[in-house]
This record gives C-alpha cells, structure tokens and sequence, in this order.
C-alpha cells in the first residue's frame, strides 16, 4: 500500500483546461511488472492483484521476463538475440493470459536501462508502443514532430540516486515549474519504493512533488494536467494523429486504422448553437461553452495490442509428479515455481511423454540460496512446440507448483515467421 496517497490528488476531464462541470479524477500510475516472479510468495503482487490495480485506472507495463538484461560490463553480459527474442515474447504472452484480456500492454520499462532487450526492433514487433529508460530524451513536445517511443526519458527517483546526484531536490526531472508548466510534455516519473514511513526524508519528498504537481496544475490549480498511465497517454498520443472524422448532416464519426492500440480520443466542435440539443453513445463525456462542444470518445479500437502468436494457455498448474496432459496437447513451455532455500547442487529434470517415447527437456542445476520465483523453460518461439501426452517432475522439496503452457488451438503459427 503506497503511503503516500494518490487518492487526495486529483486533475479534471474536461476539456479545455479549466472548464466548469469536469470530473475530478485521482492520480494513477502504471506498474512496472517483472513477469516470471507474479504470485511466487505473499509479498510479490498476484493476478488478481493486478486485475484490481487495471480497474481502478492503474496501469500494467512489461519490465520483462527475468530482469536480467543489464547494460553495464562486458560484451560477456549481454543476452543472445535467442534469449531477448524468448523474453519478449514470454513477458507478453503470459501478461495477455494473465491479465485475462488476451491483450498484452503497449508499454514497456527497460529492466536496468538495457536497451538490447528491444534488439532487433523486437518489442515493437510485439506490439510495445513505448519504452522508457532513465538518461533517454525527453521531448519538449511530443504532440508533432518524429518521437523515439522505444527510448523514452523517464526520472529515476530512487531514493539514492534522488538524494545525492539530485541533491534531494523534490521537483528534480520538472522542466517548467511555474506558469501553464511543461505544456504538450510527457513526464514520467519511474521509482521502486516510496518508503512508508511518513517522517522519513523520501516519504516528505514524494507528498511535497506529488502535492505541488496537483495544486499548481491538477483540479485546484490550472486544470492543464492529465494523470494516466504512460501506455494511455502514449497510445491517444499515437491514435490522435491518425484519427479520421468524419461529419455528416447529423453526427460525426471518429475512427482509427485497424491494428493499432485503441483509445478514447478528444474531439473539438465549433459553431454549434447553444441551443443545439447534442447526444452521444454511452461513455462518452460531453462538455459545451457557447458555440463549442467538447467530446471525449469511449475506447475506439481494443486496448493493447494482440497476445503474440502462438497463443498459449495454461493446460495444467499443479503440485510436481507425472502429470496426464491428455491427446492433442502440444507444449510451448514449462514453468517450475519453486520458493526455499536450495541446498547445494539443487536439481531436477523435466520429461516429456510423446509419440516416440520419452524426451528430456531440461536438467536444471542451481546455485545454493534463496530462491522465490519460476524457471521458464520455453520451447516457443526460437523451437517448435512438441506434442506430448504428458511430463514428469519428480517432487522435492522446494518445488511447490509447475505450469504446463501449450499453444492453442489454431494459433501454431512461430512467433516472428
């Protein structure tokens, strides 16, 4: 629970800035989500808690698979185009299923600033729209002109680096702090933790930008902001400048290409008499002064972008043993969930029963230590997927749960052919 509390902060829906009648709406963010360790203990969010977050207008960012990309040290750390290809497509594939939509974000936080992960151009080949790191530009408008969405600036606000490189300025990363402020900008700030404790120096330091962002320009100030996740502010961004609309005799039309992310958009109409009776489809949002109406579509389009190909589902998520898949499954990957401390030289093997007998998938060996998280053994998208009966997991301790992922029906076309 952030104790800083977004829910006292507001900004308005209306449009223009500053026009009588709008919603106040809270602030929100996005949540930058590591995949693999979801639901692994407790104190790591879960599905559901996700699923809560996306309905109260939060958003859901891939932060990759493993985290493990790093752009830092030698050529020697850095990840084959197998294994960004691998992570891409997983981190978006279980994003789509897990967030029961079938559709996987458009938004993405490079994990340690390792820009290799979109290598290739294959986070837009996933249908990521943007990806922030922090020390990437910023621009001054992002509303024409050509933007970097795969490289994206944000301000790192971890509470290291705000308070000594940034000398704990609390508006540290603001471009404009008085007047209209930073017009037609993007500003996204990226943090791990706001610590809890009211008194500490983070904690002040957070209520004190948070609170001046709404009172200088949200609903108490001048009505010029909107808070949202950044994949919504990026999409509308992106769907607004290939909208079409179309005005005929007695409504207007907006649409956007097929294929692209959808959105709500706003739309500006002059020279409408007051006394011009408007209607509009449920969840639009309607404002007017004088002879000008202001119309804020439903979501035109699907949100996201598609779950890439070959879609999966979970075919079994159980306790480790030998595990009956049935006919007809054919397996995309294998997750083992495990949370204990391994003793030394850890291991267990993953078998396959298919049609010509028994195929081993993996021996996997581990390191001593803490462990609270899954190992992904993936088959798709840089292999085939293999058709099987049946796996077997010996149980031990440690390994409390495996997933069986298998490609769905109709959709056994590789990712990226």
């Amino acid at each position: 629970m952030l104790s800083v509390n977004l829910q006292e902060l507001h900004h308005v829906d209306s449009h223009p800035p500053g026009l009588q009648g709008g919603r106040q709406l809270p602030f929100v963010g996005g949540i930058a989500v590591i995949v693999s360790p979801v639901g692994a203990n407790s104190a790591i969010v879960d599905w559901d808690d996700l699923k809560a977050m996306r309905a109260a207008g939060w958003g859901v960012l891939n932060h990759s698979l493993n985290h493990i990309g790093r752009s830092w040290g030698d050529d020697a750390g850095r990840l084959t185009t197998a294994q960004i290809t691998e992570d891409g497509f997983w981190s978006q594939a279980l994003l789509a299923y897990g967030m029961g939509t079938g559709r996987a974000p458009t938004g993405y936080v490079y994990a340690n600033g390792y820009l290799d992960y979109n290598r290739g151009g294959i986070l837009e080949s996933l249908g990521l729209r943007i990806a922030t790191r922090a020390g990437a530009p910023n621009p001054a408008d992002v509303t024409q002109g050509d933007i970097a969405w795969l490289d994206f600036g944000r301000n790192y606000l971890d509470e290291g680096t705000w308070a000594n490189e940034q000398k704990g300025d609390p508006m540290s990363g603001f471009p404009v702090l008085d007047g209209d402020g930073p017009l037609k900008r993007l500003i996204i700030d990226f943090t791990h933790v706001i610590e809890q404790a009211a008194s500490s120096a983070n904690n002040q330091r957070w209520r004190k930008r948070l609170s001046t962002i709404s009172d200088q320009w949200g609903a108490k100030g001048r009505d010029n902001l909107w808070c949202a996740p950044t994949s919504e502010i990026a999409d509308y961004l992106r769907a607004m400048r290939v909208a079409k609309a179309l005005l005929g005799r007695d409504q207007l039309t907006i649409s956007i290409p097929y294929g692209i992310p959808g959105s709500r958009l706003t739309a500006r109409l002059t020279g409408i008499p007051a006394s011009a009776r408007l209607t509009a489809p449920p969840g639009t949002v309607l404002y007017r002064r004088g002879d000008t109406a202001w119309i804020t579509t439903p979501m035109i389009g699907m949100e996201g972008s598609p779950a890439p190909l070959p879609h999966i589902r979970c075919a079994y998520a159980g306790p480790p043993g030998t595990i009956d898949l049935g006919s007809h499954c054919v397996v995309a990957g294998v997750s083992v969930h495990i949370a204990r401390d391994l003793p030394d030289k850890f291991s267990y093997e993953v078998k396959l029963r298919t049609a010509t007998g028994e195929r081993l998938l993996v021996e996997k060996t581990m390191k001593a230590g803490w462990f609270v998280g899954s190992n992904l053994h993936a088959i798709v998208p840089n292999a085939e997927p293999i058709a099987a009966t049946g796996l077997t997991l010996a149980p031990q301790p440690g390994i409390d749960k495996i997933e069986v992922w298998v490609v769905d029906a109709g959709t056994a076309k590789p990712a990226g052919h």
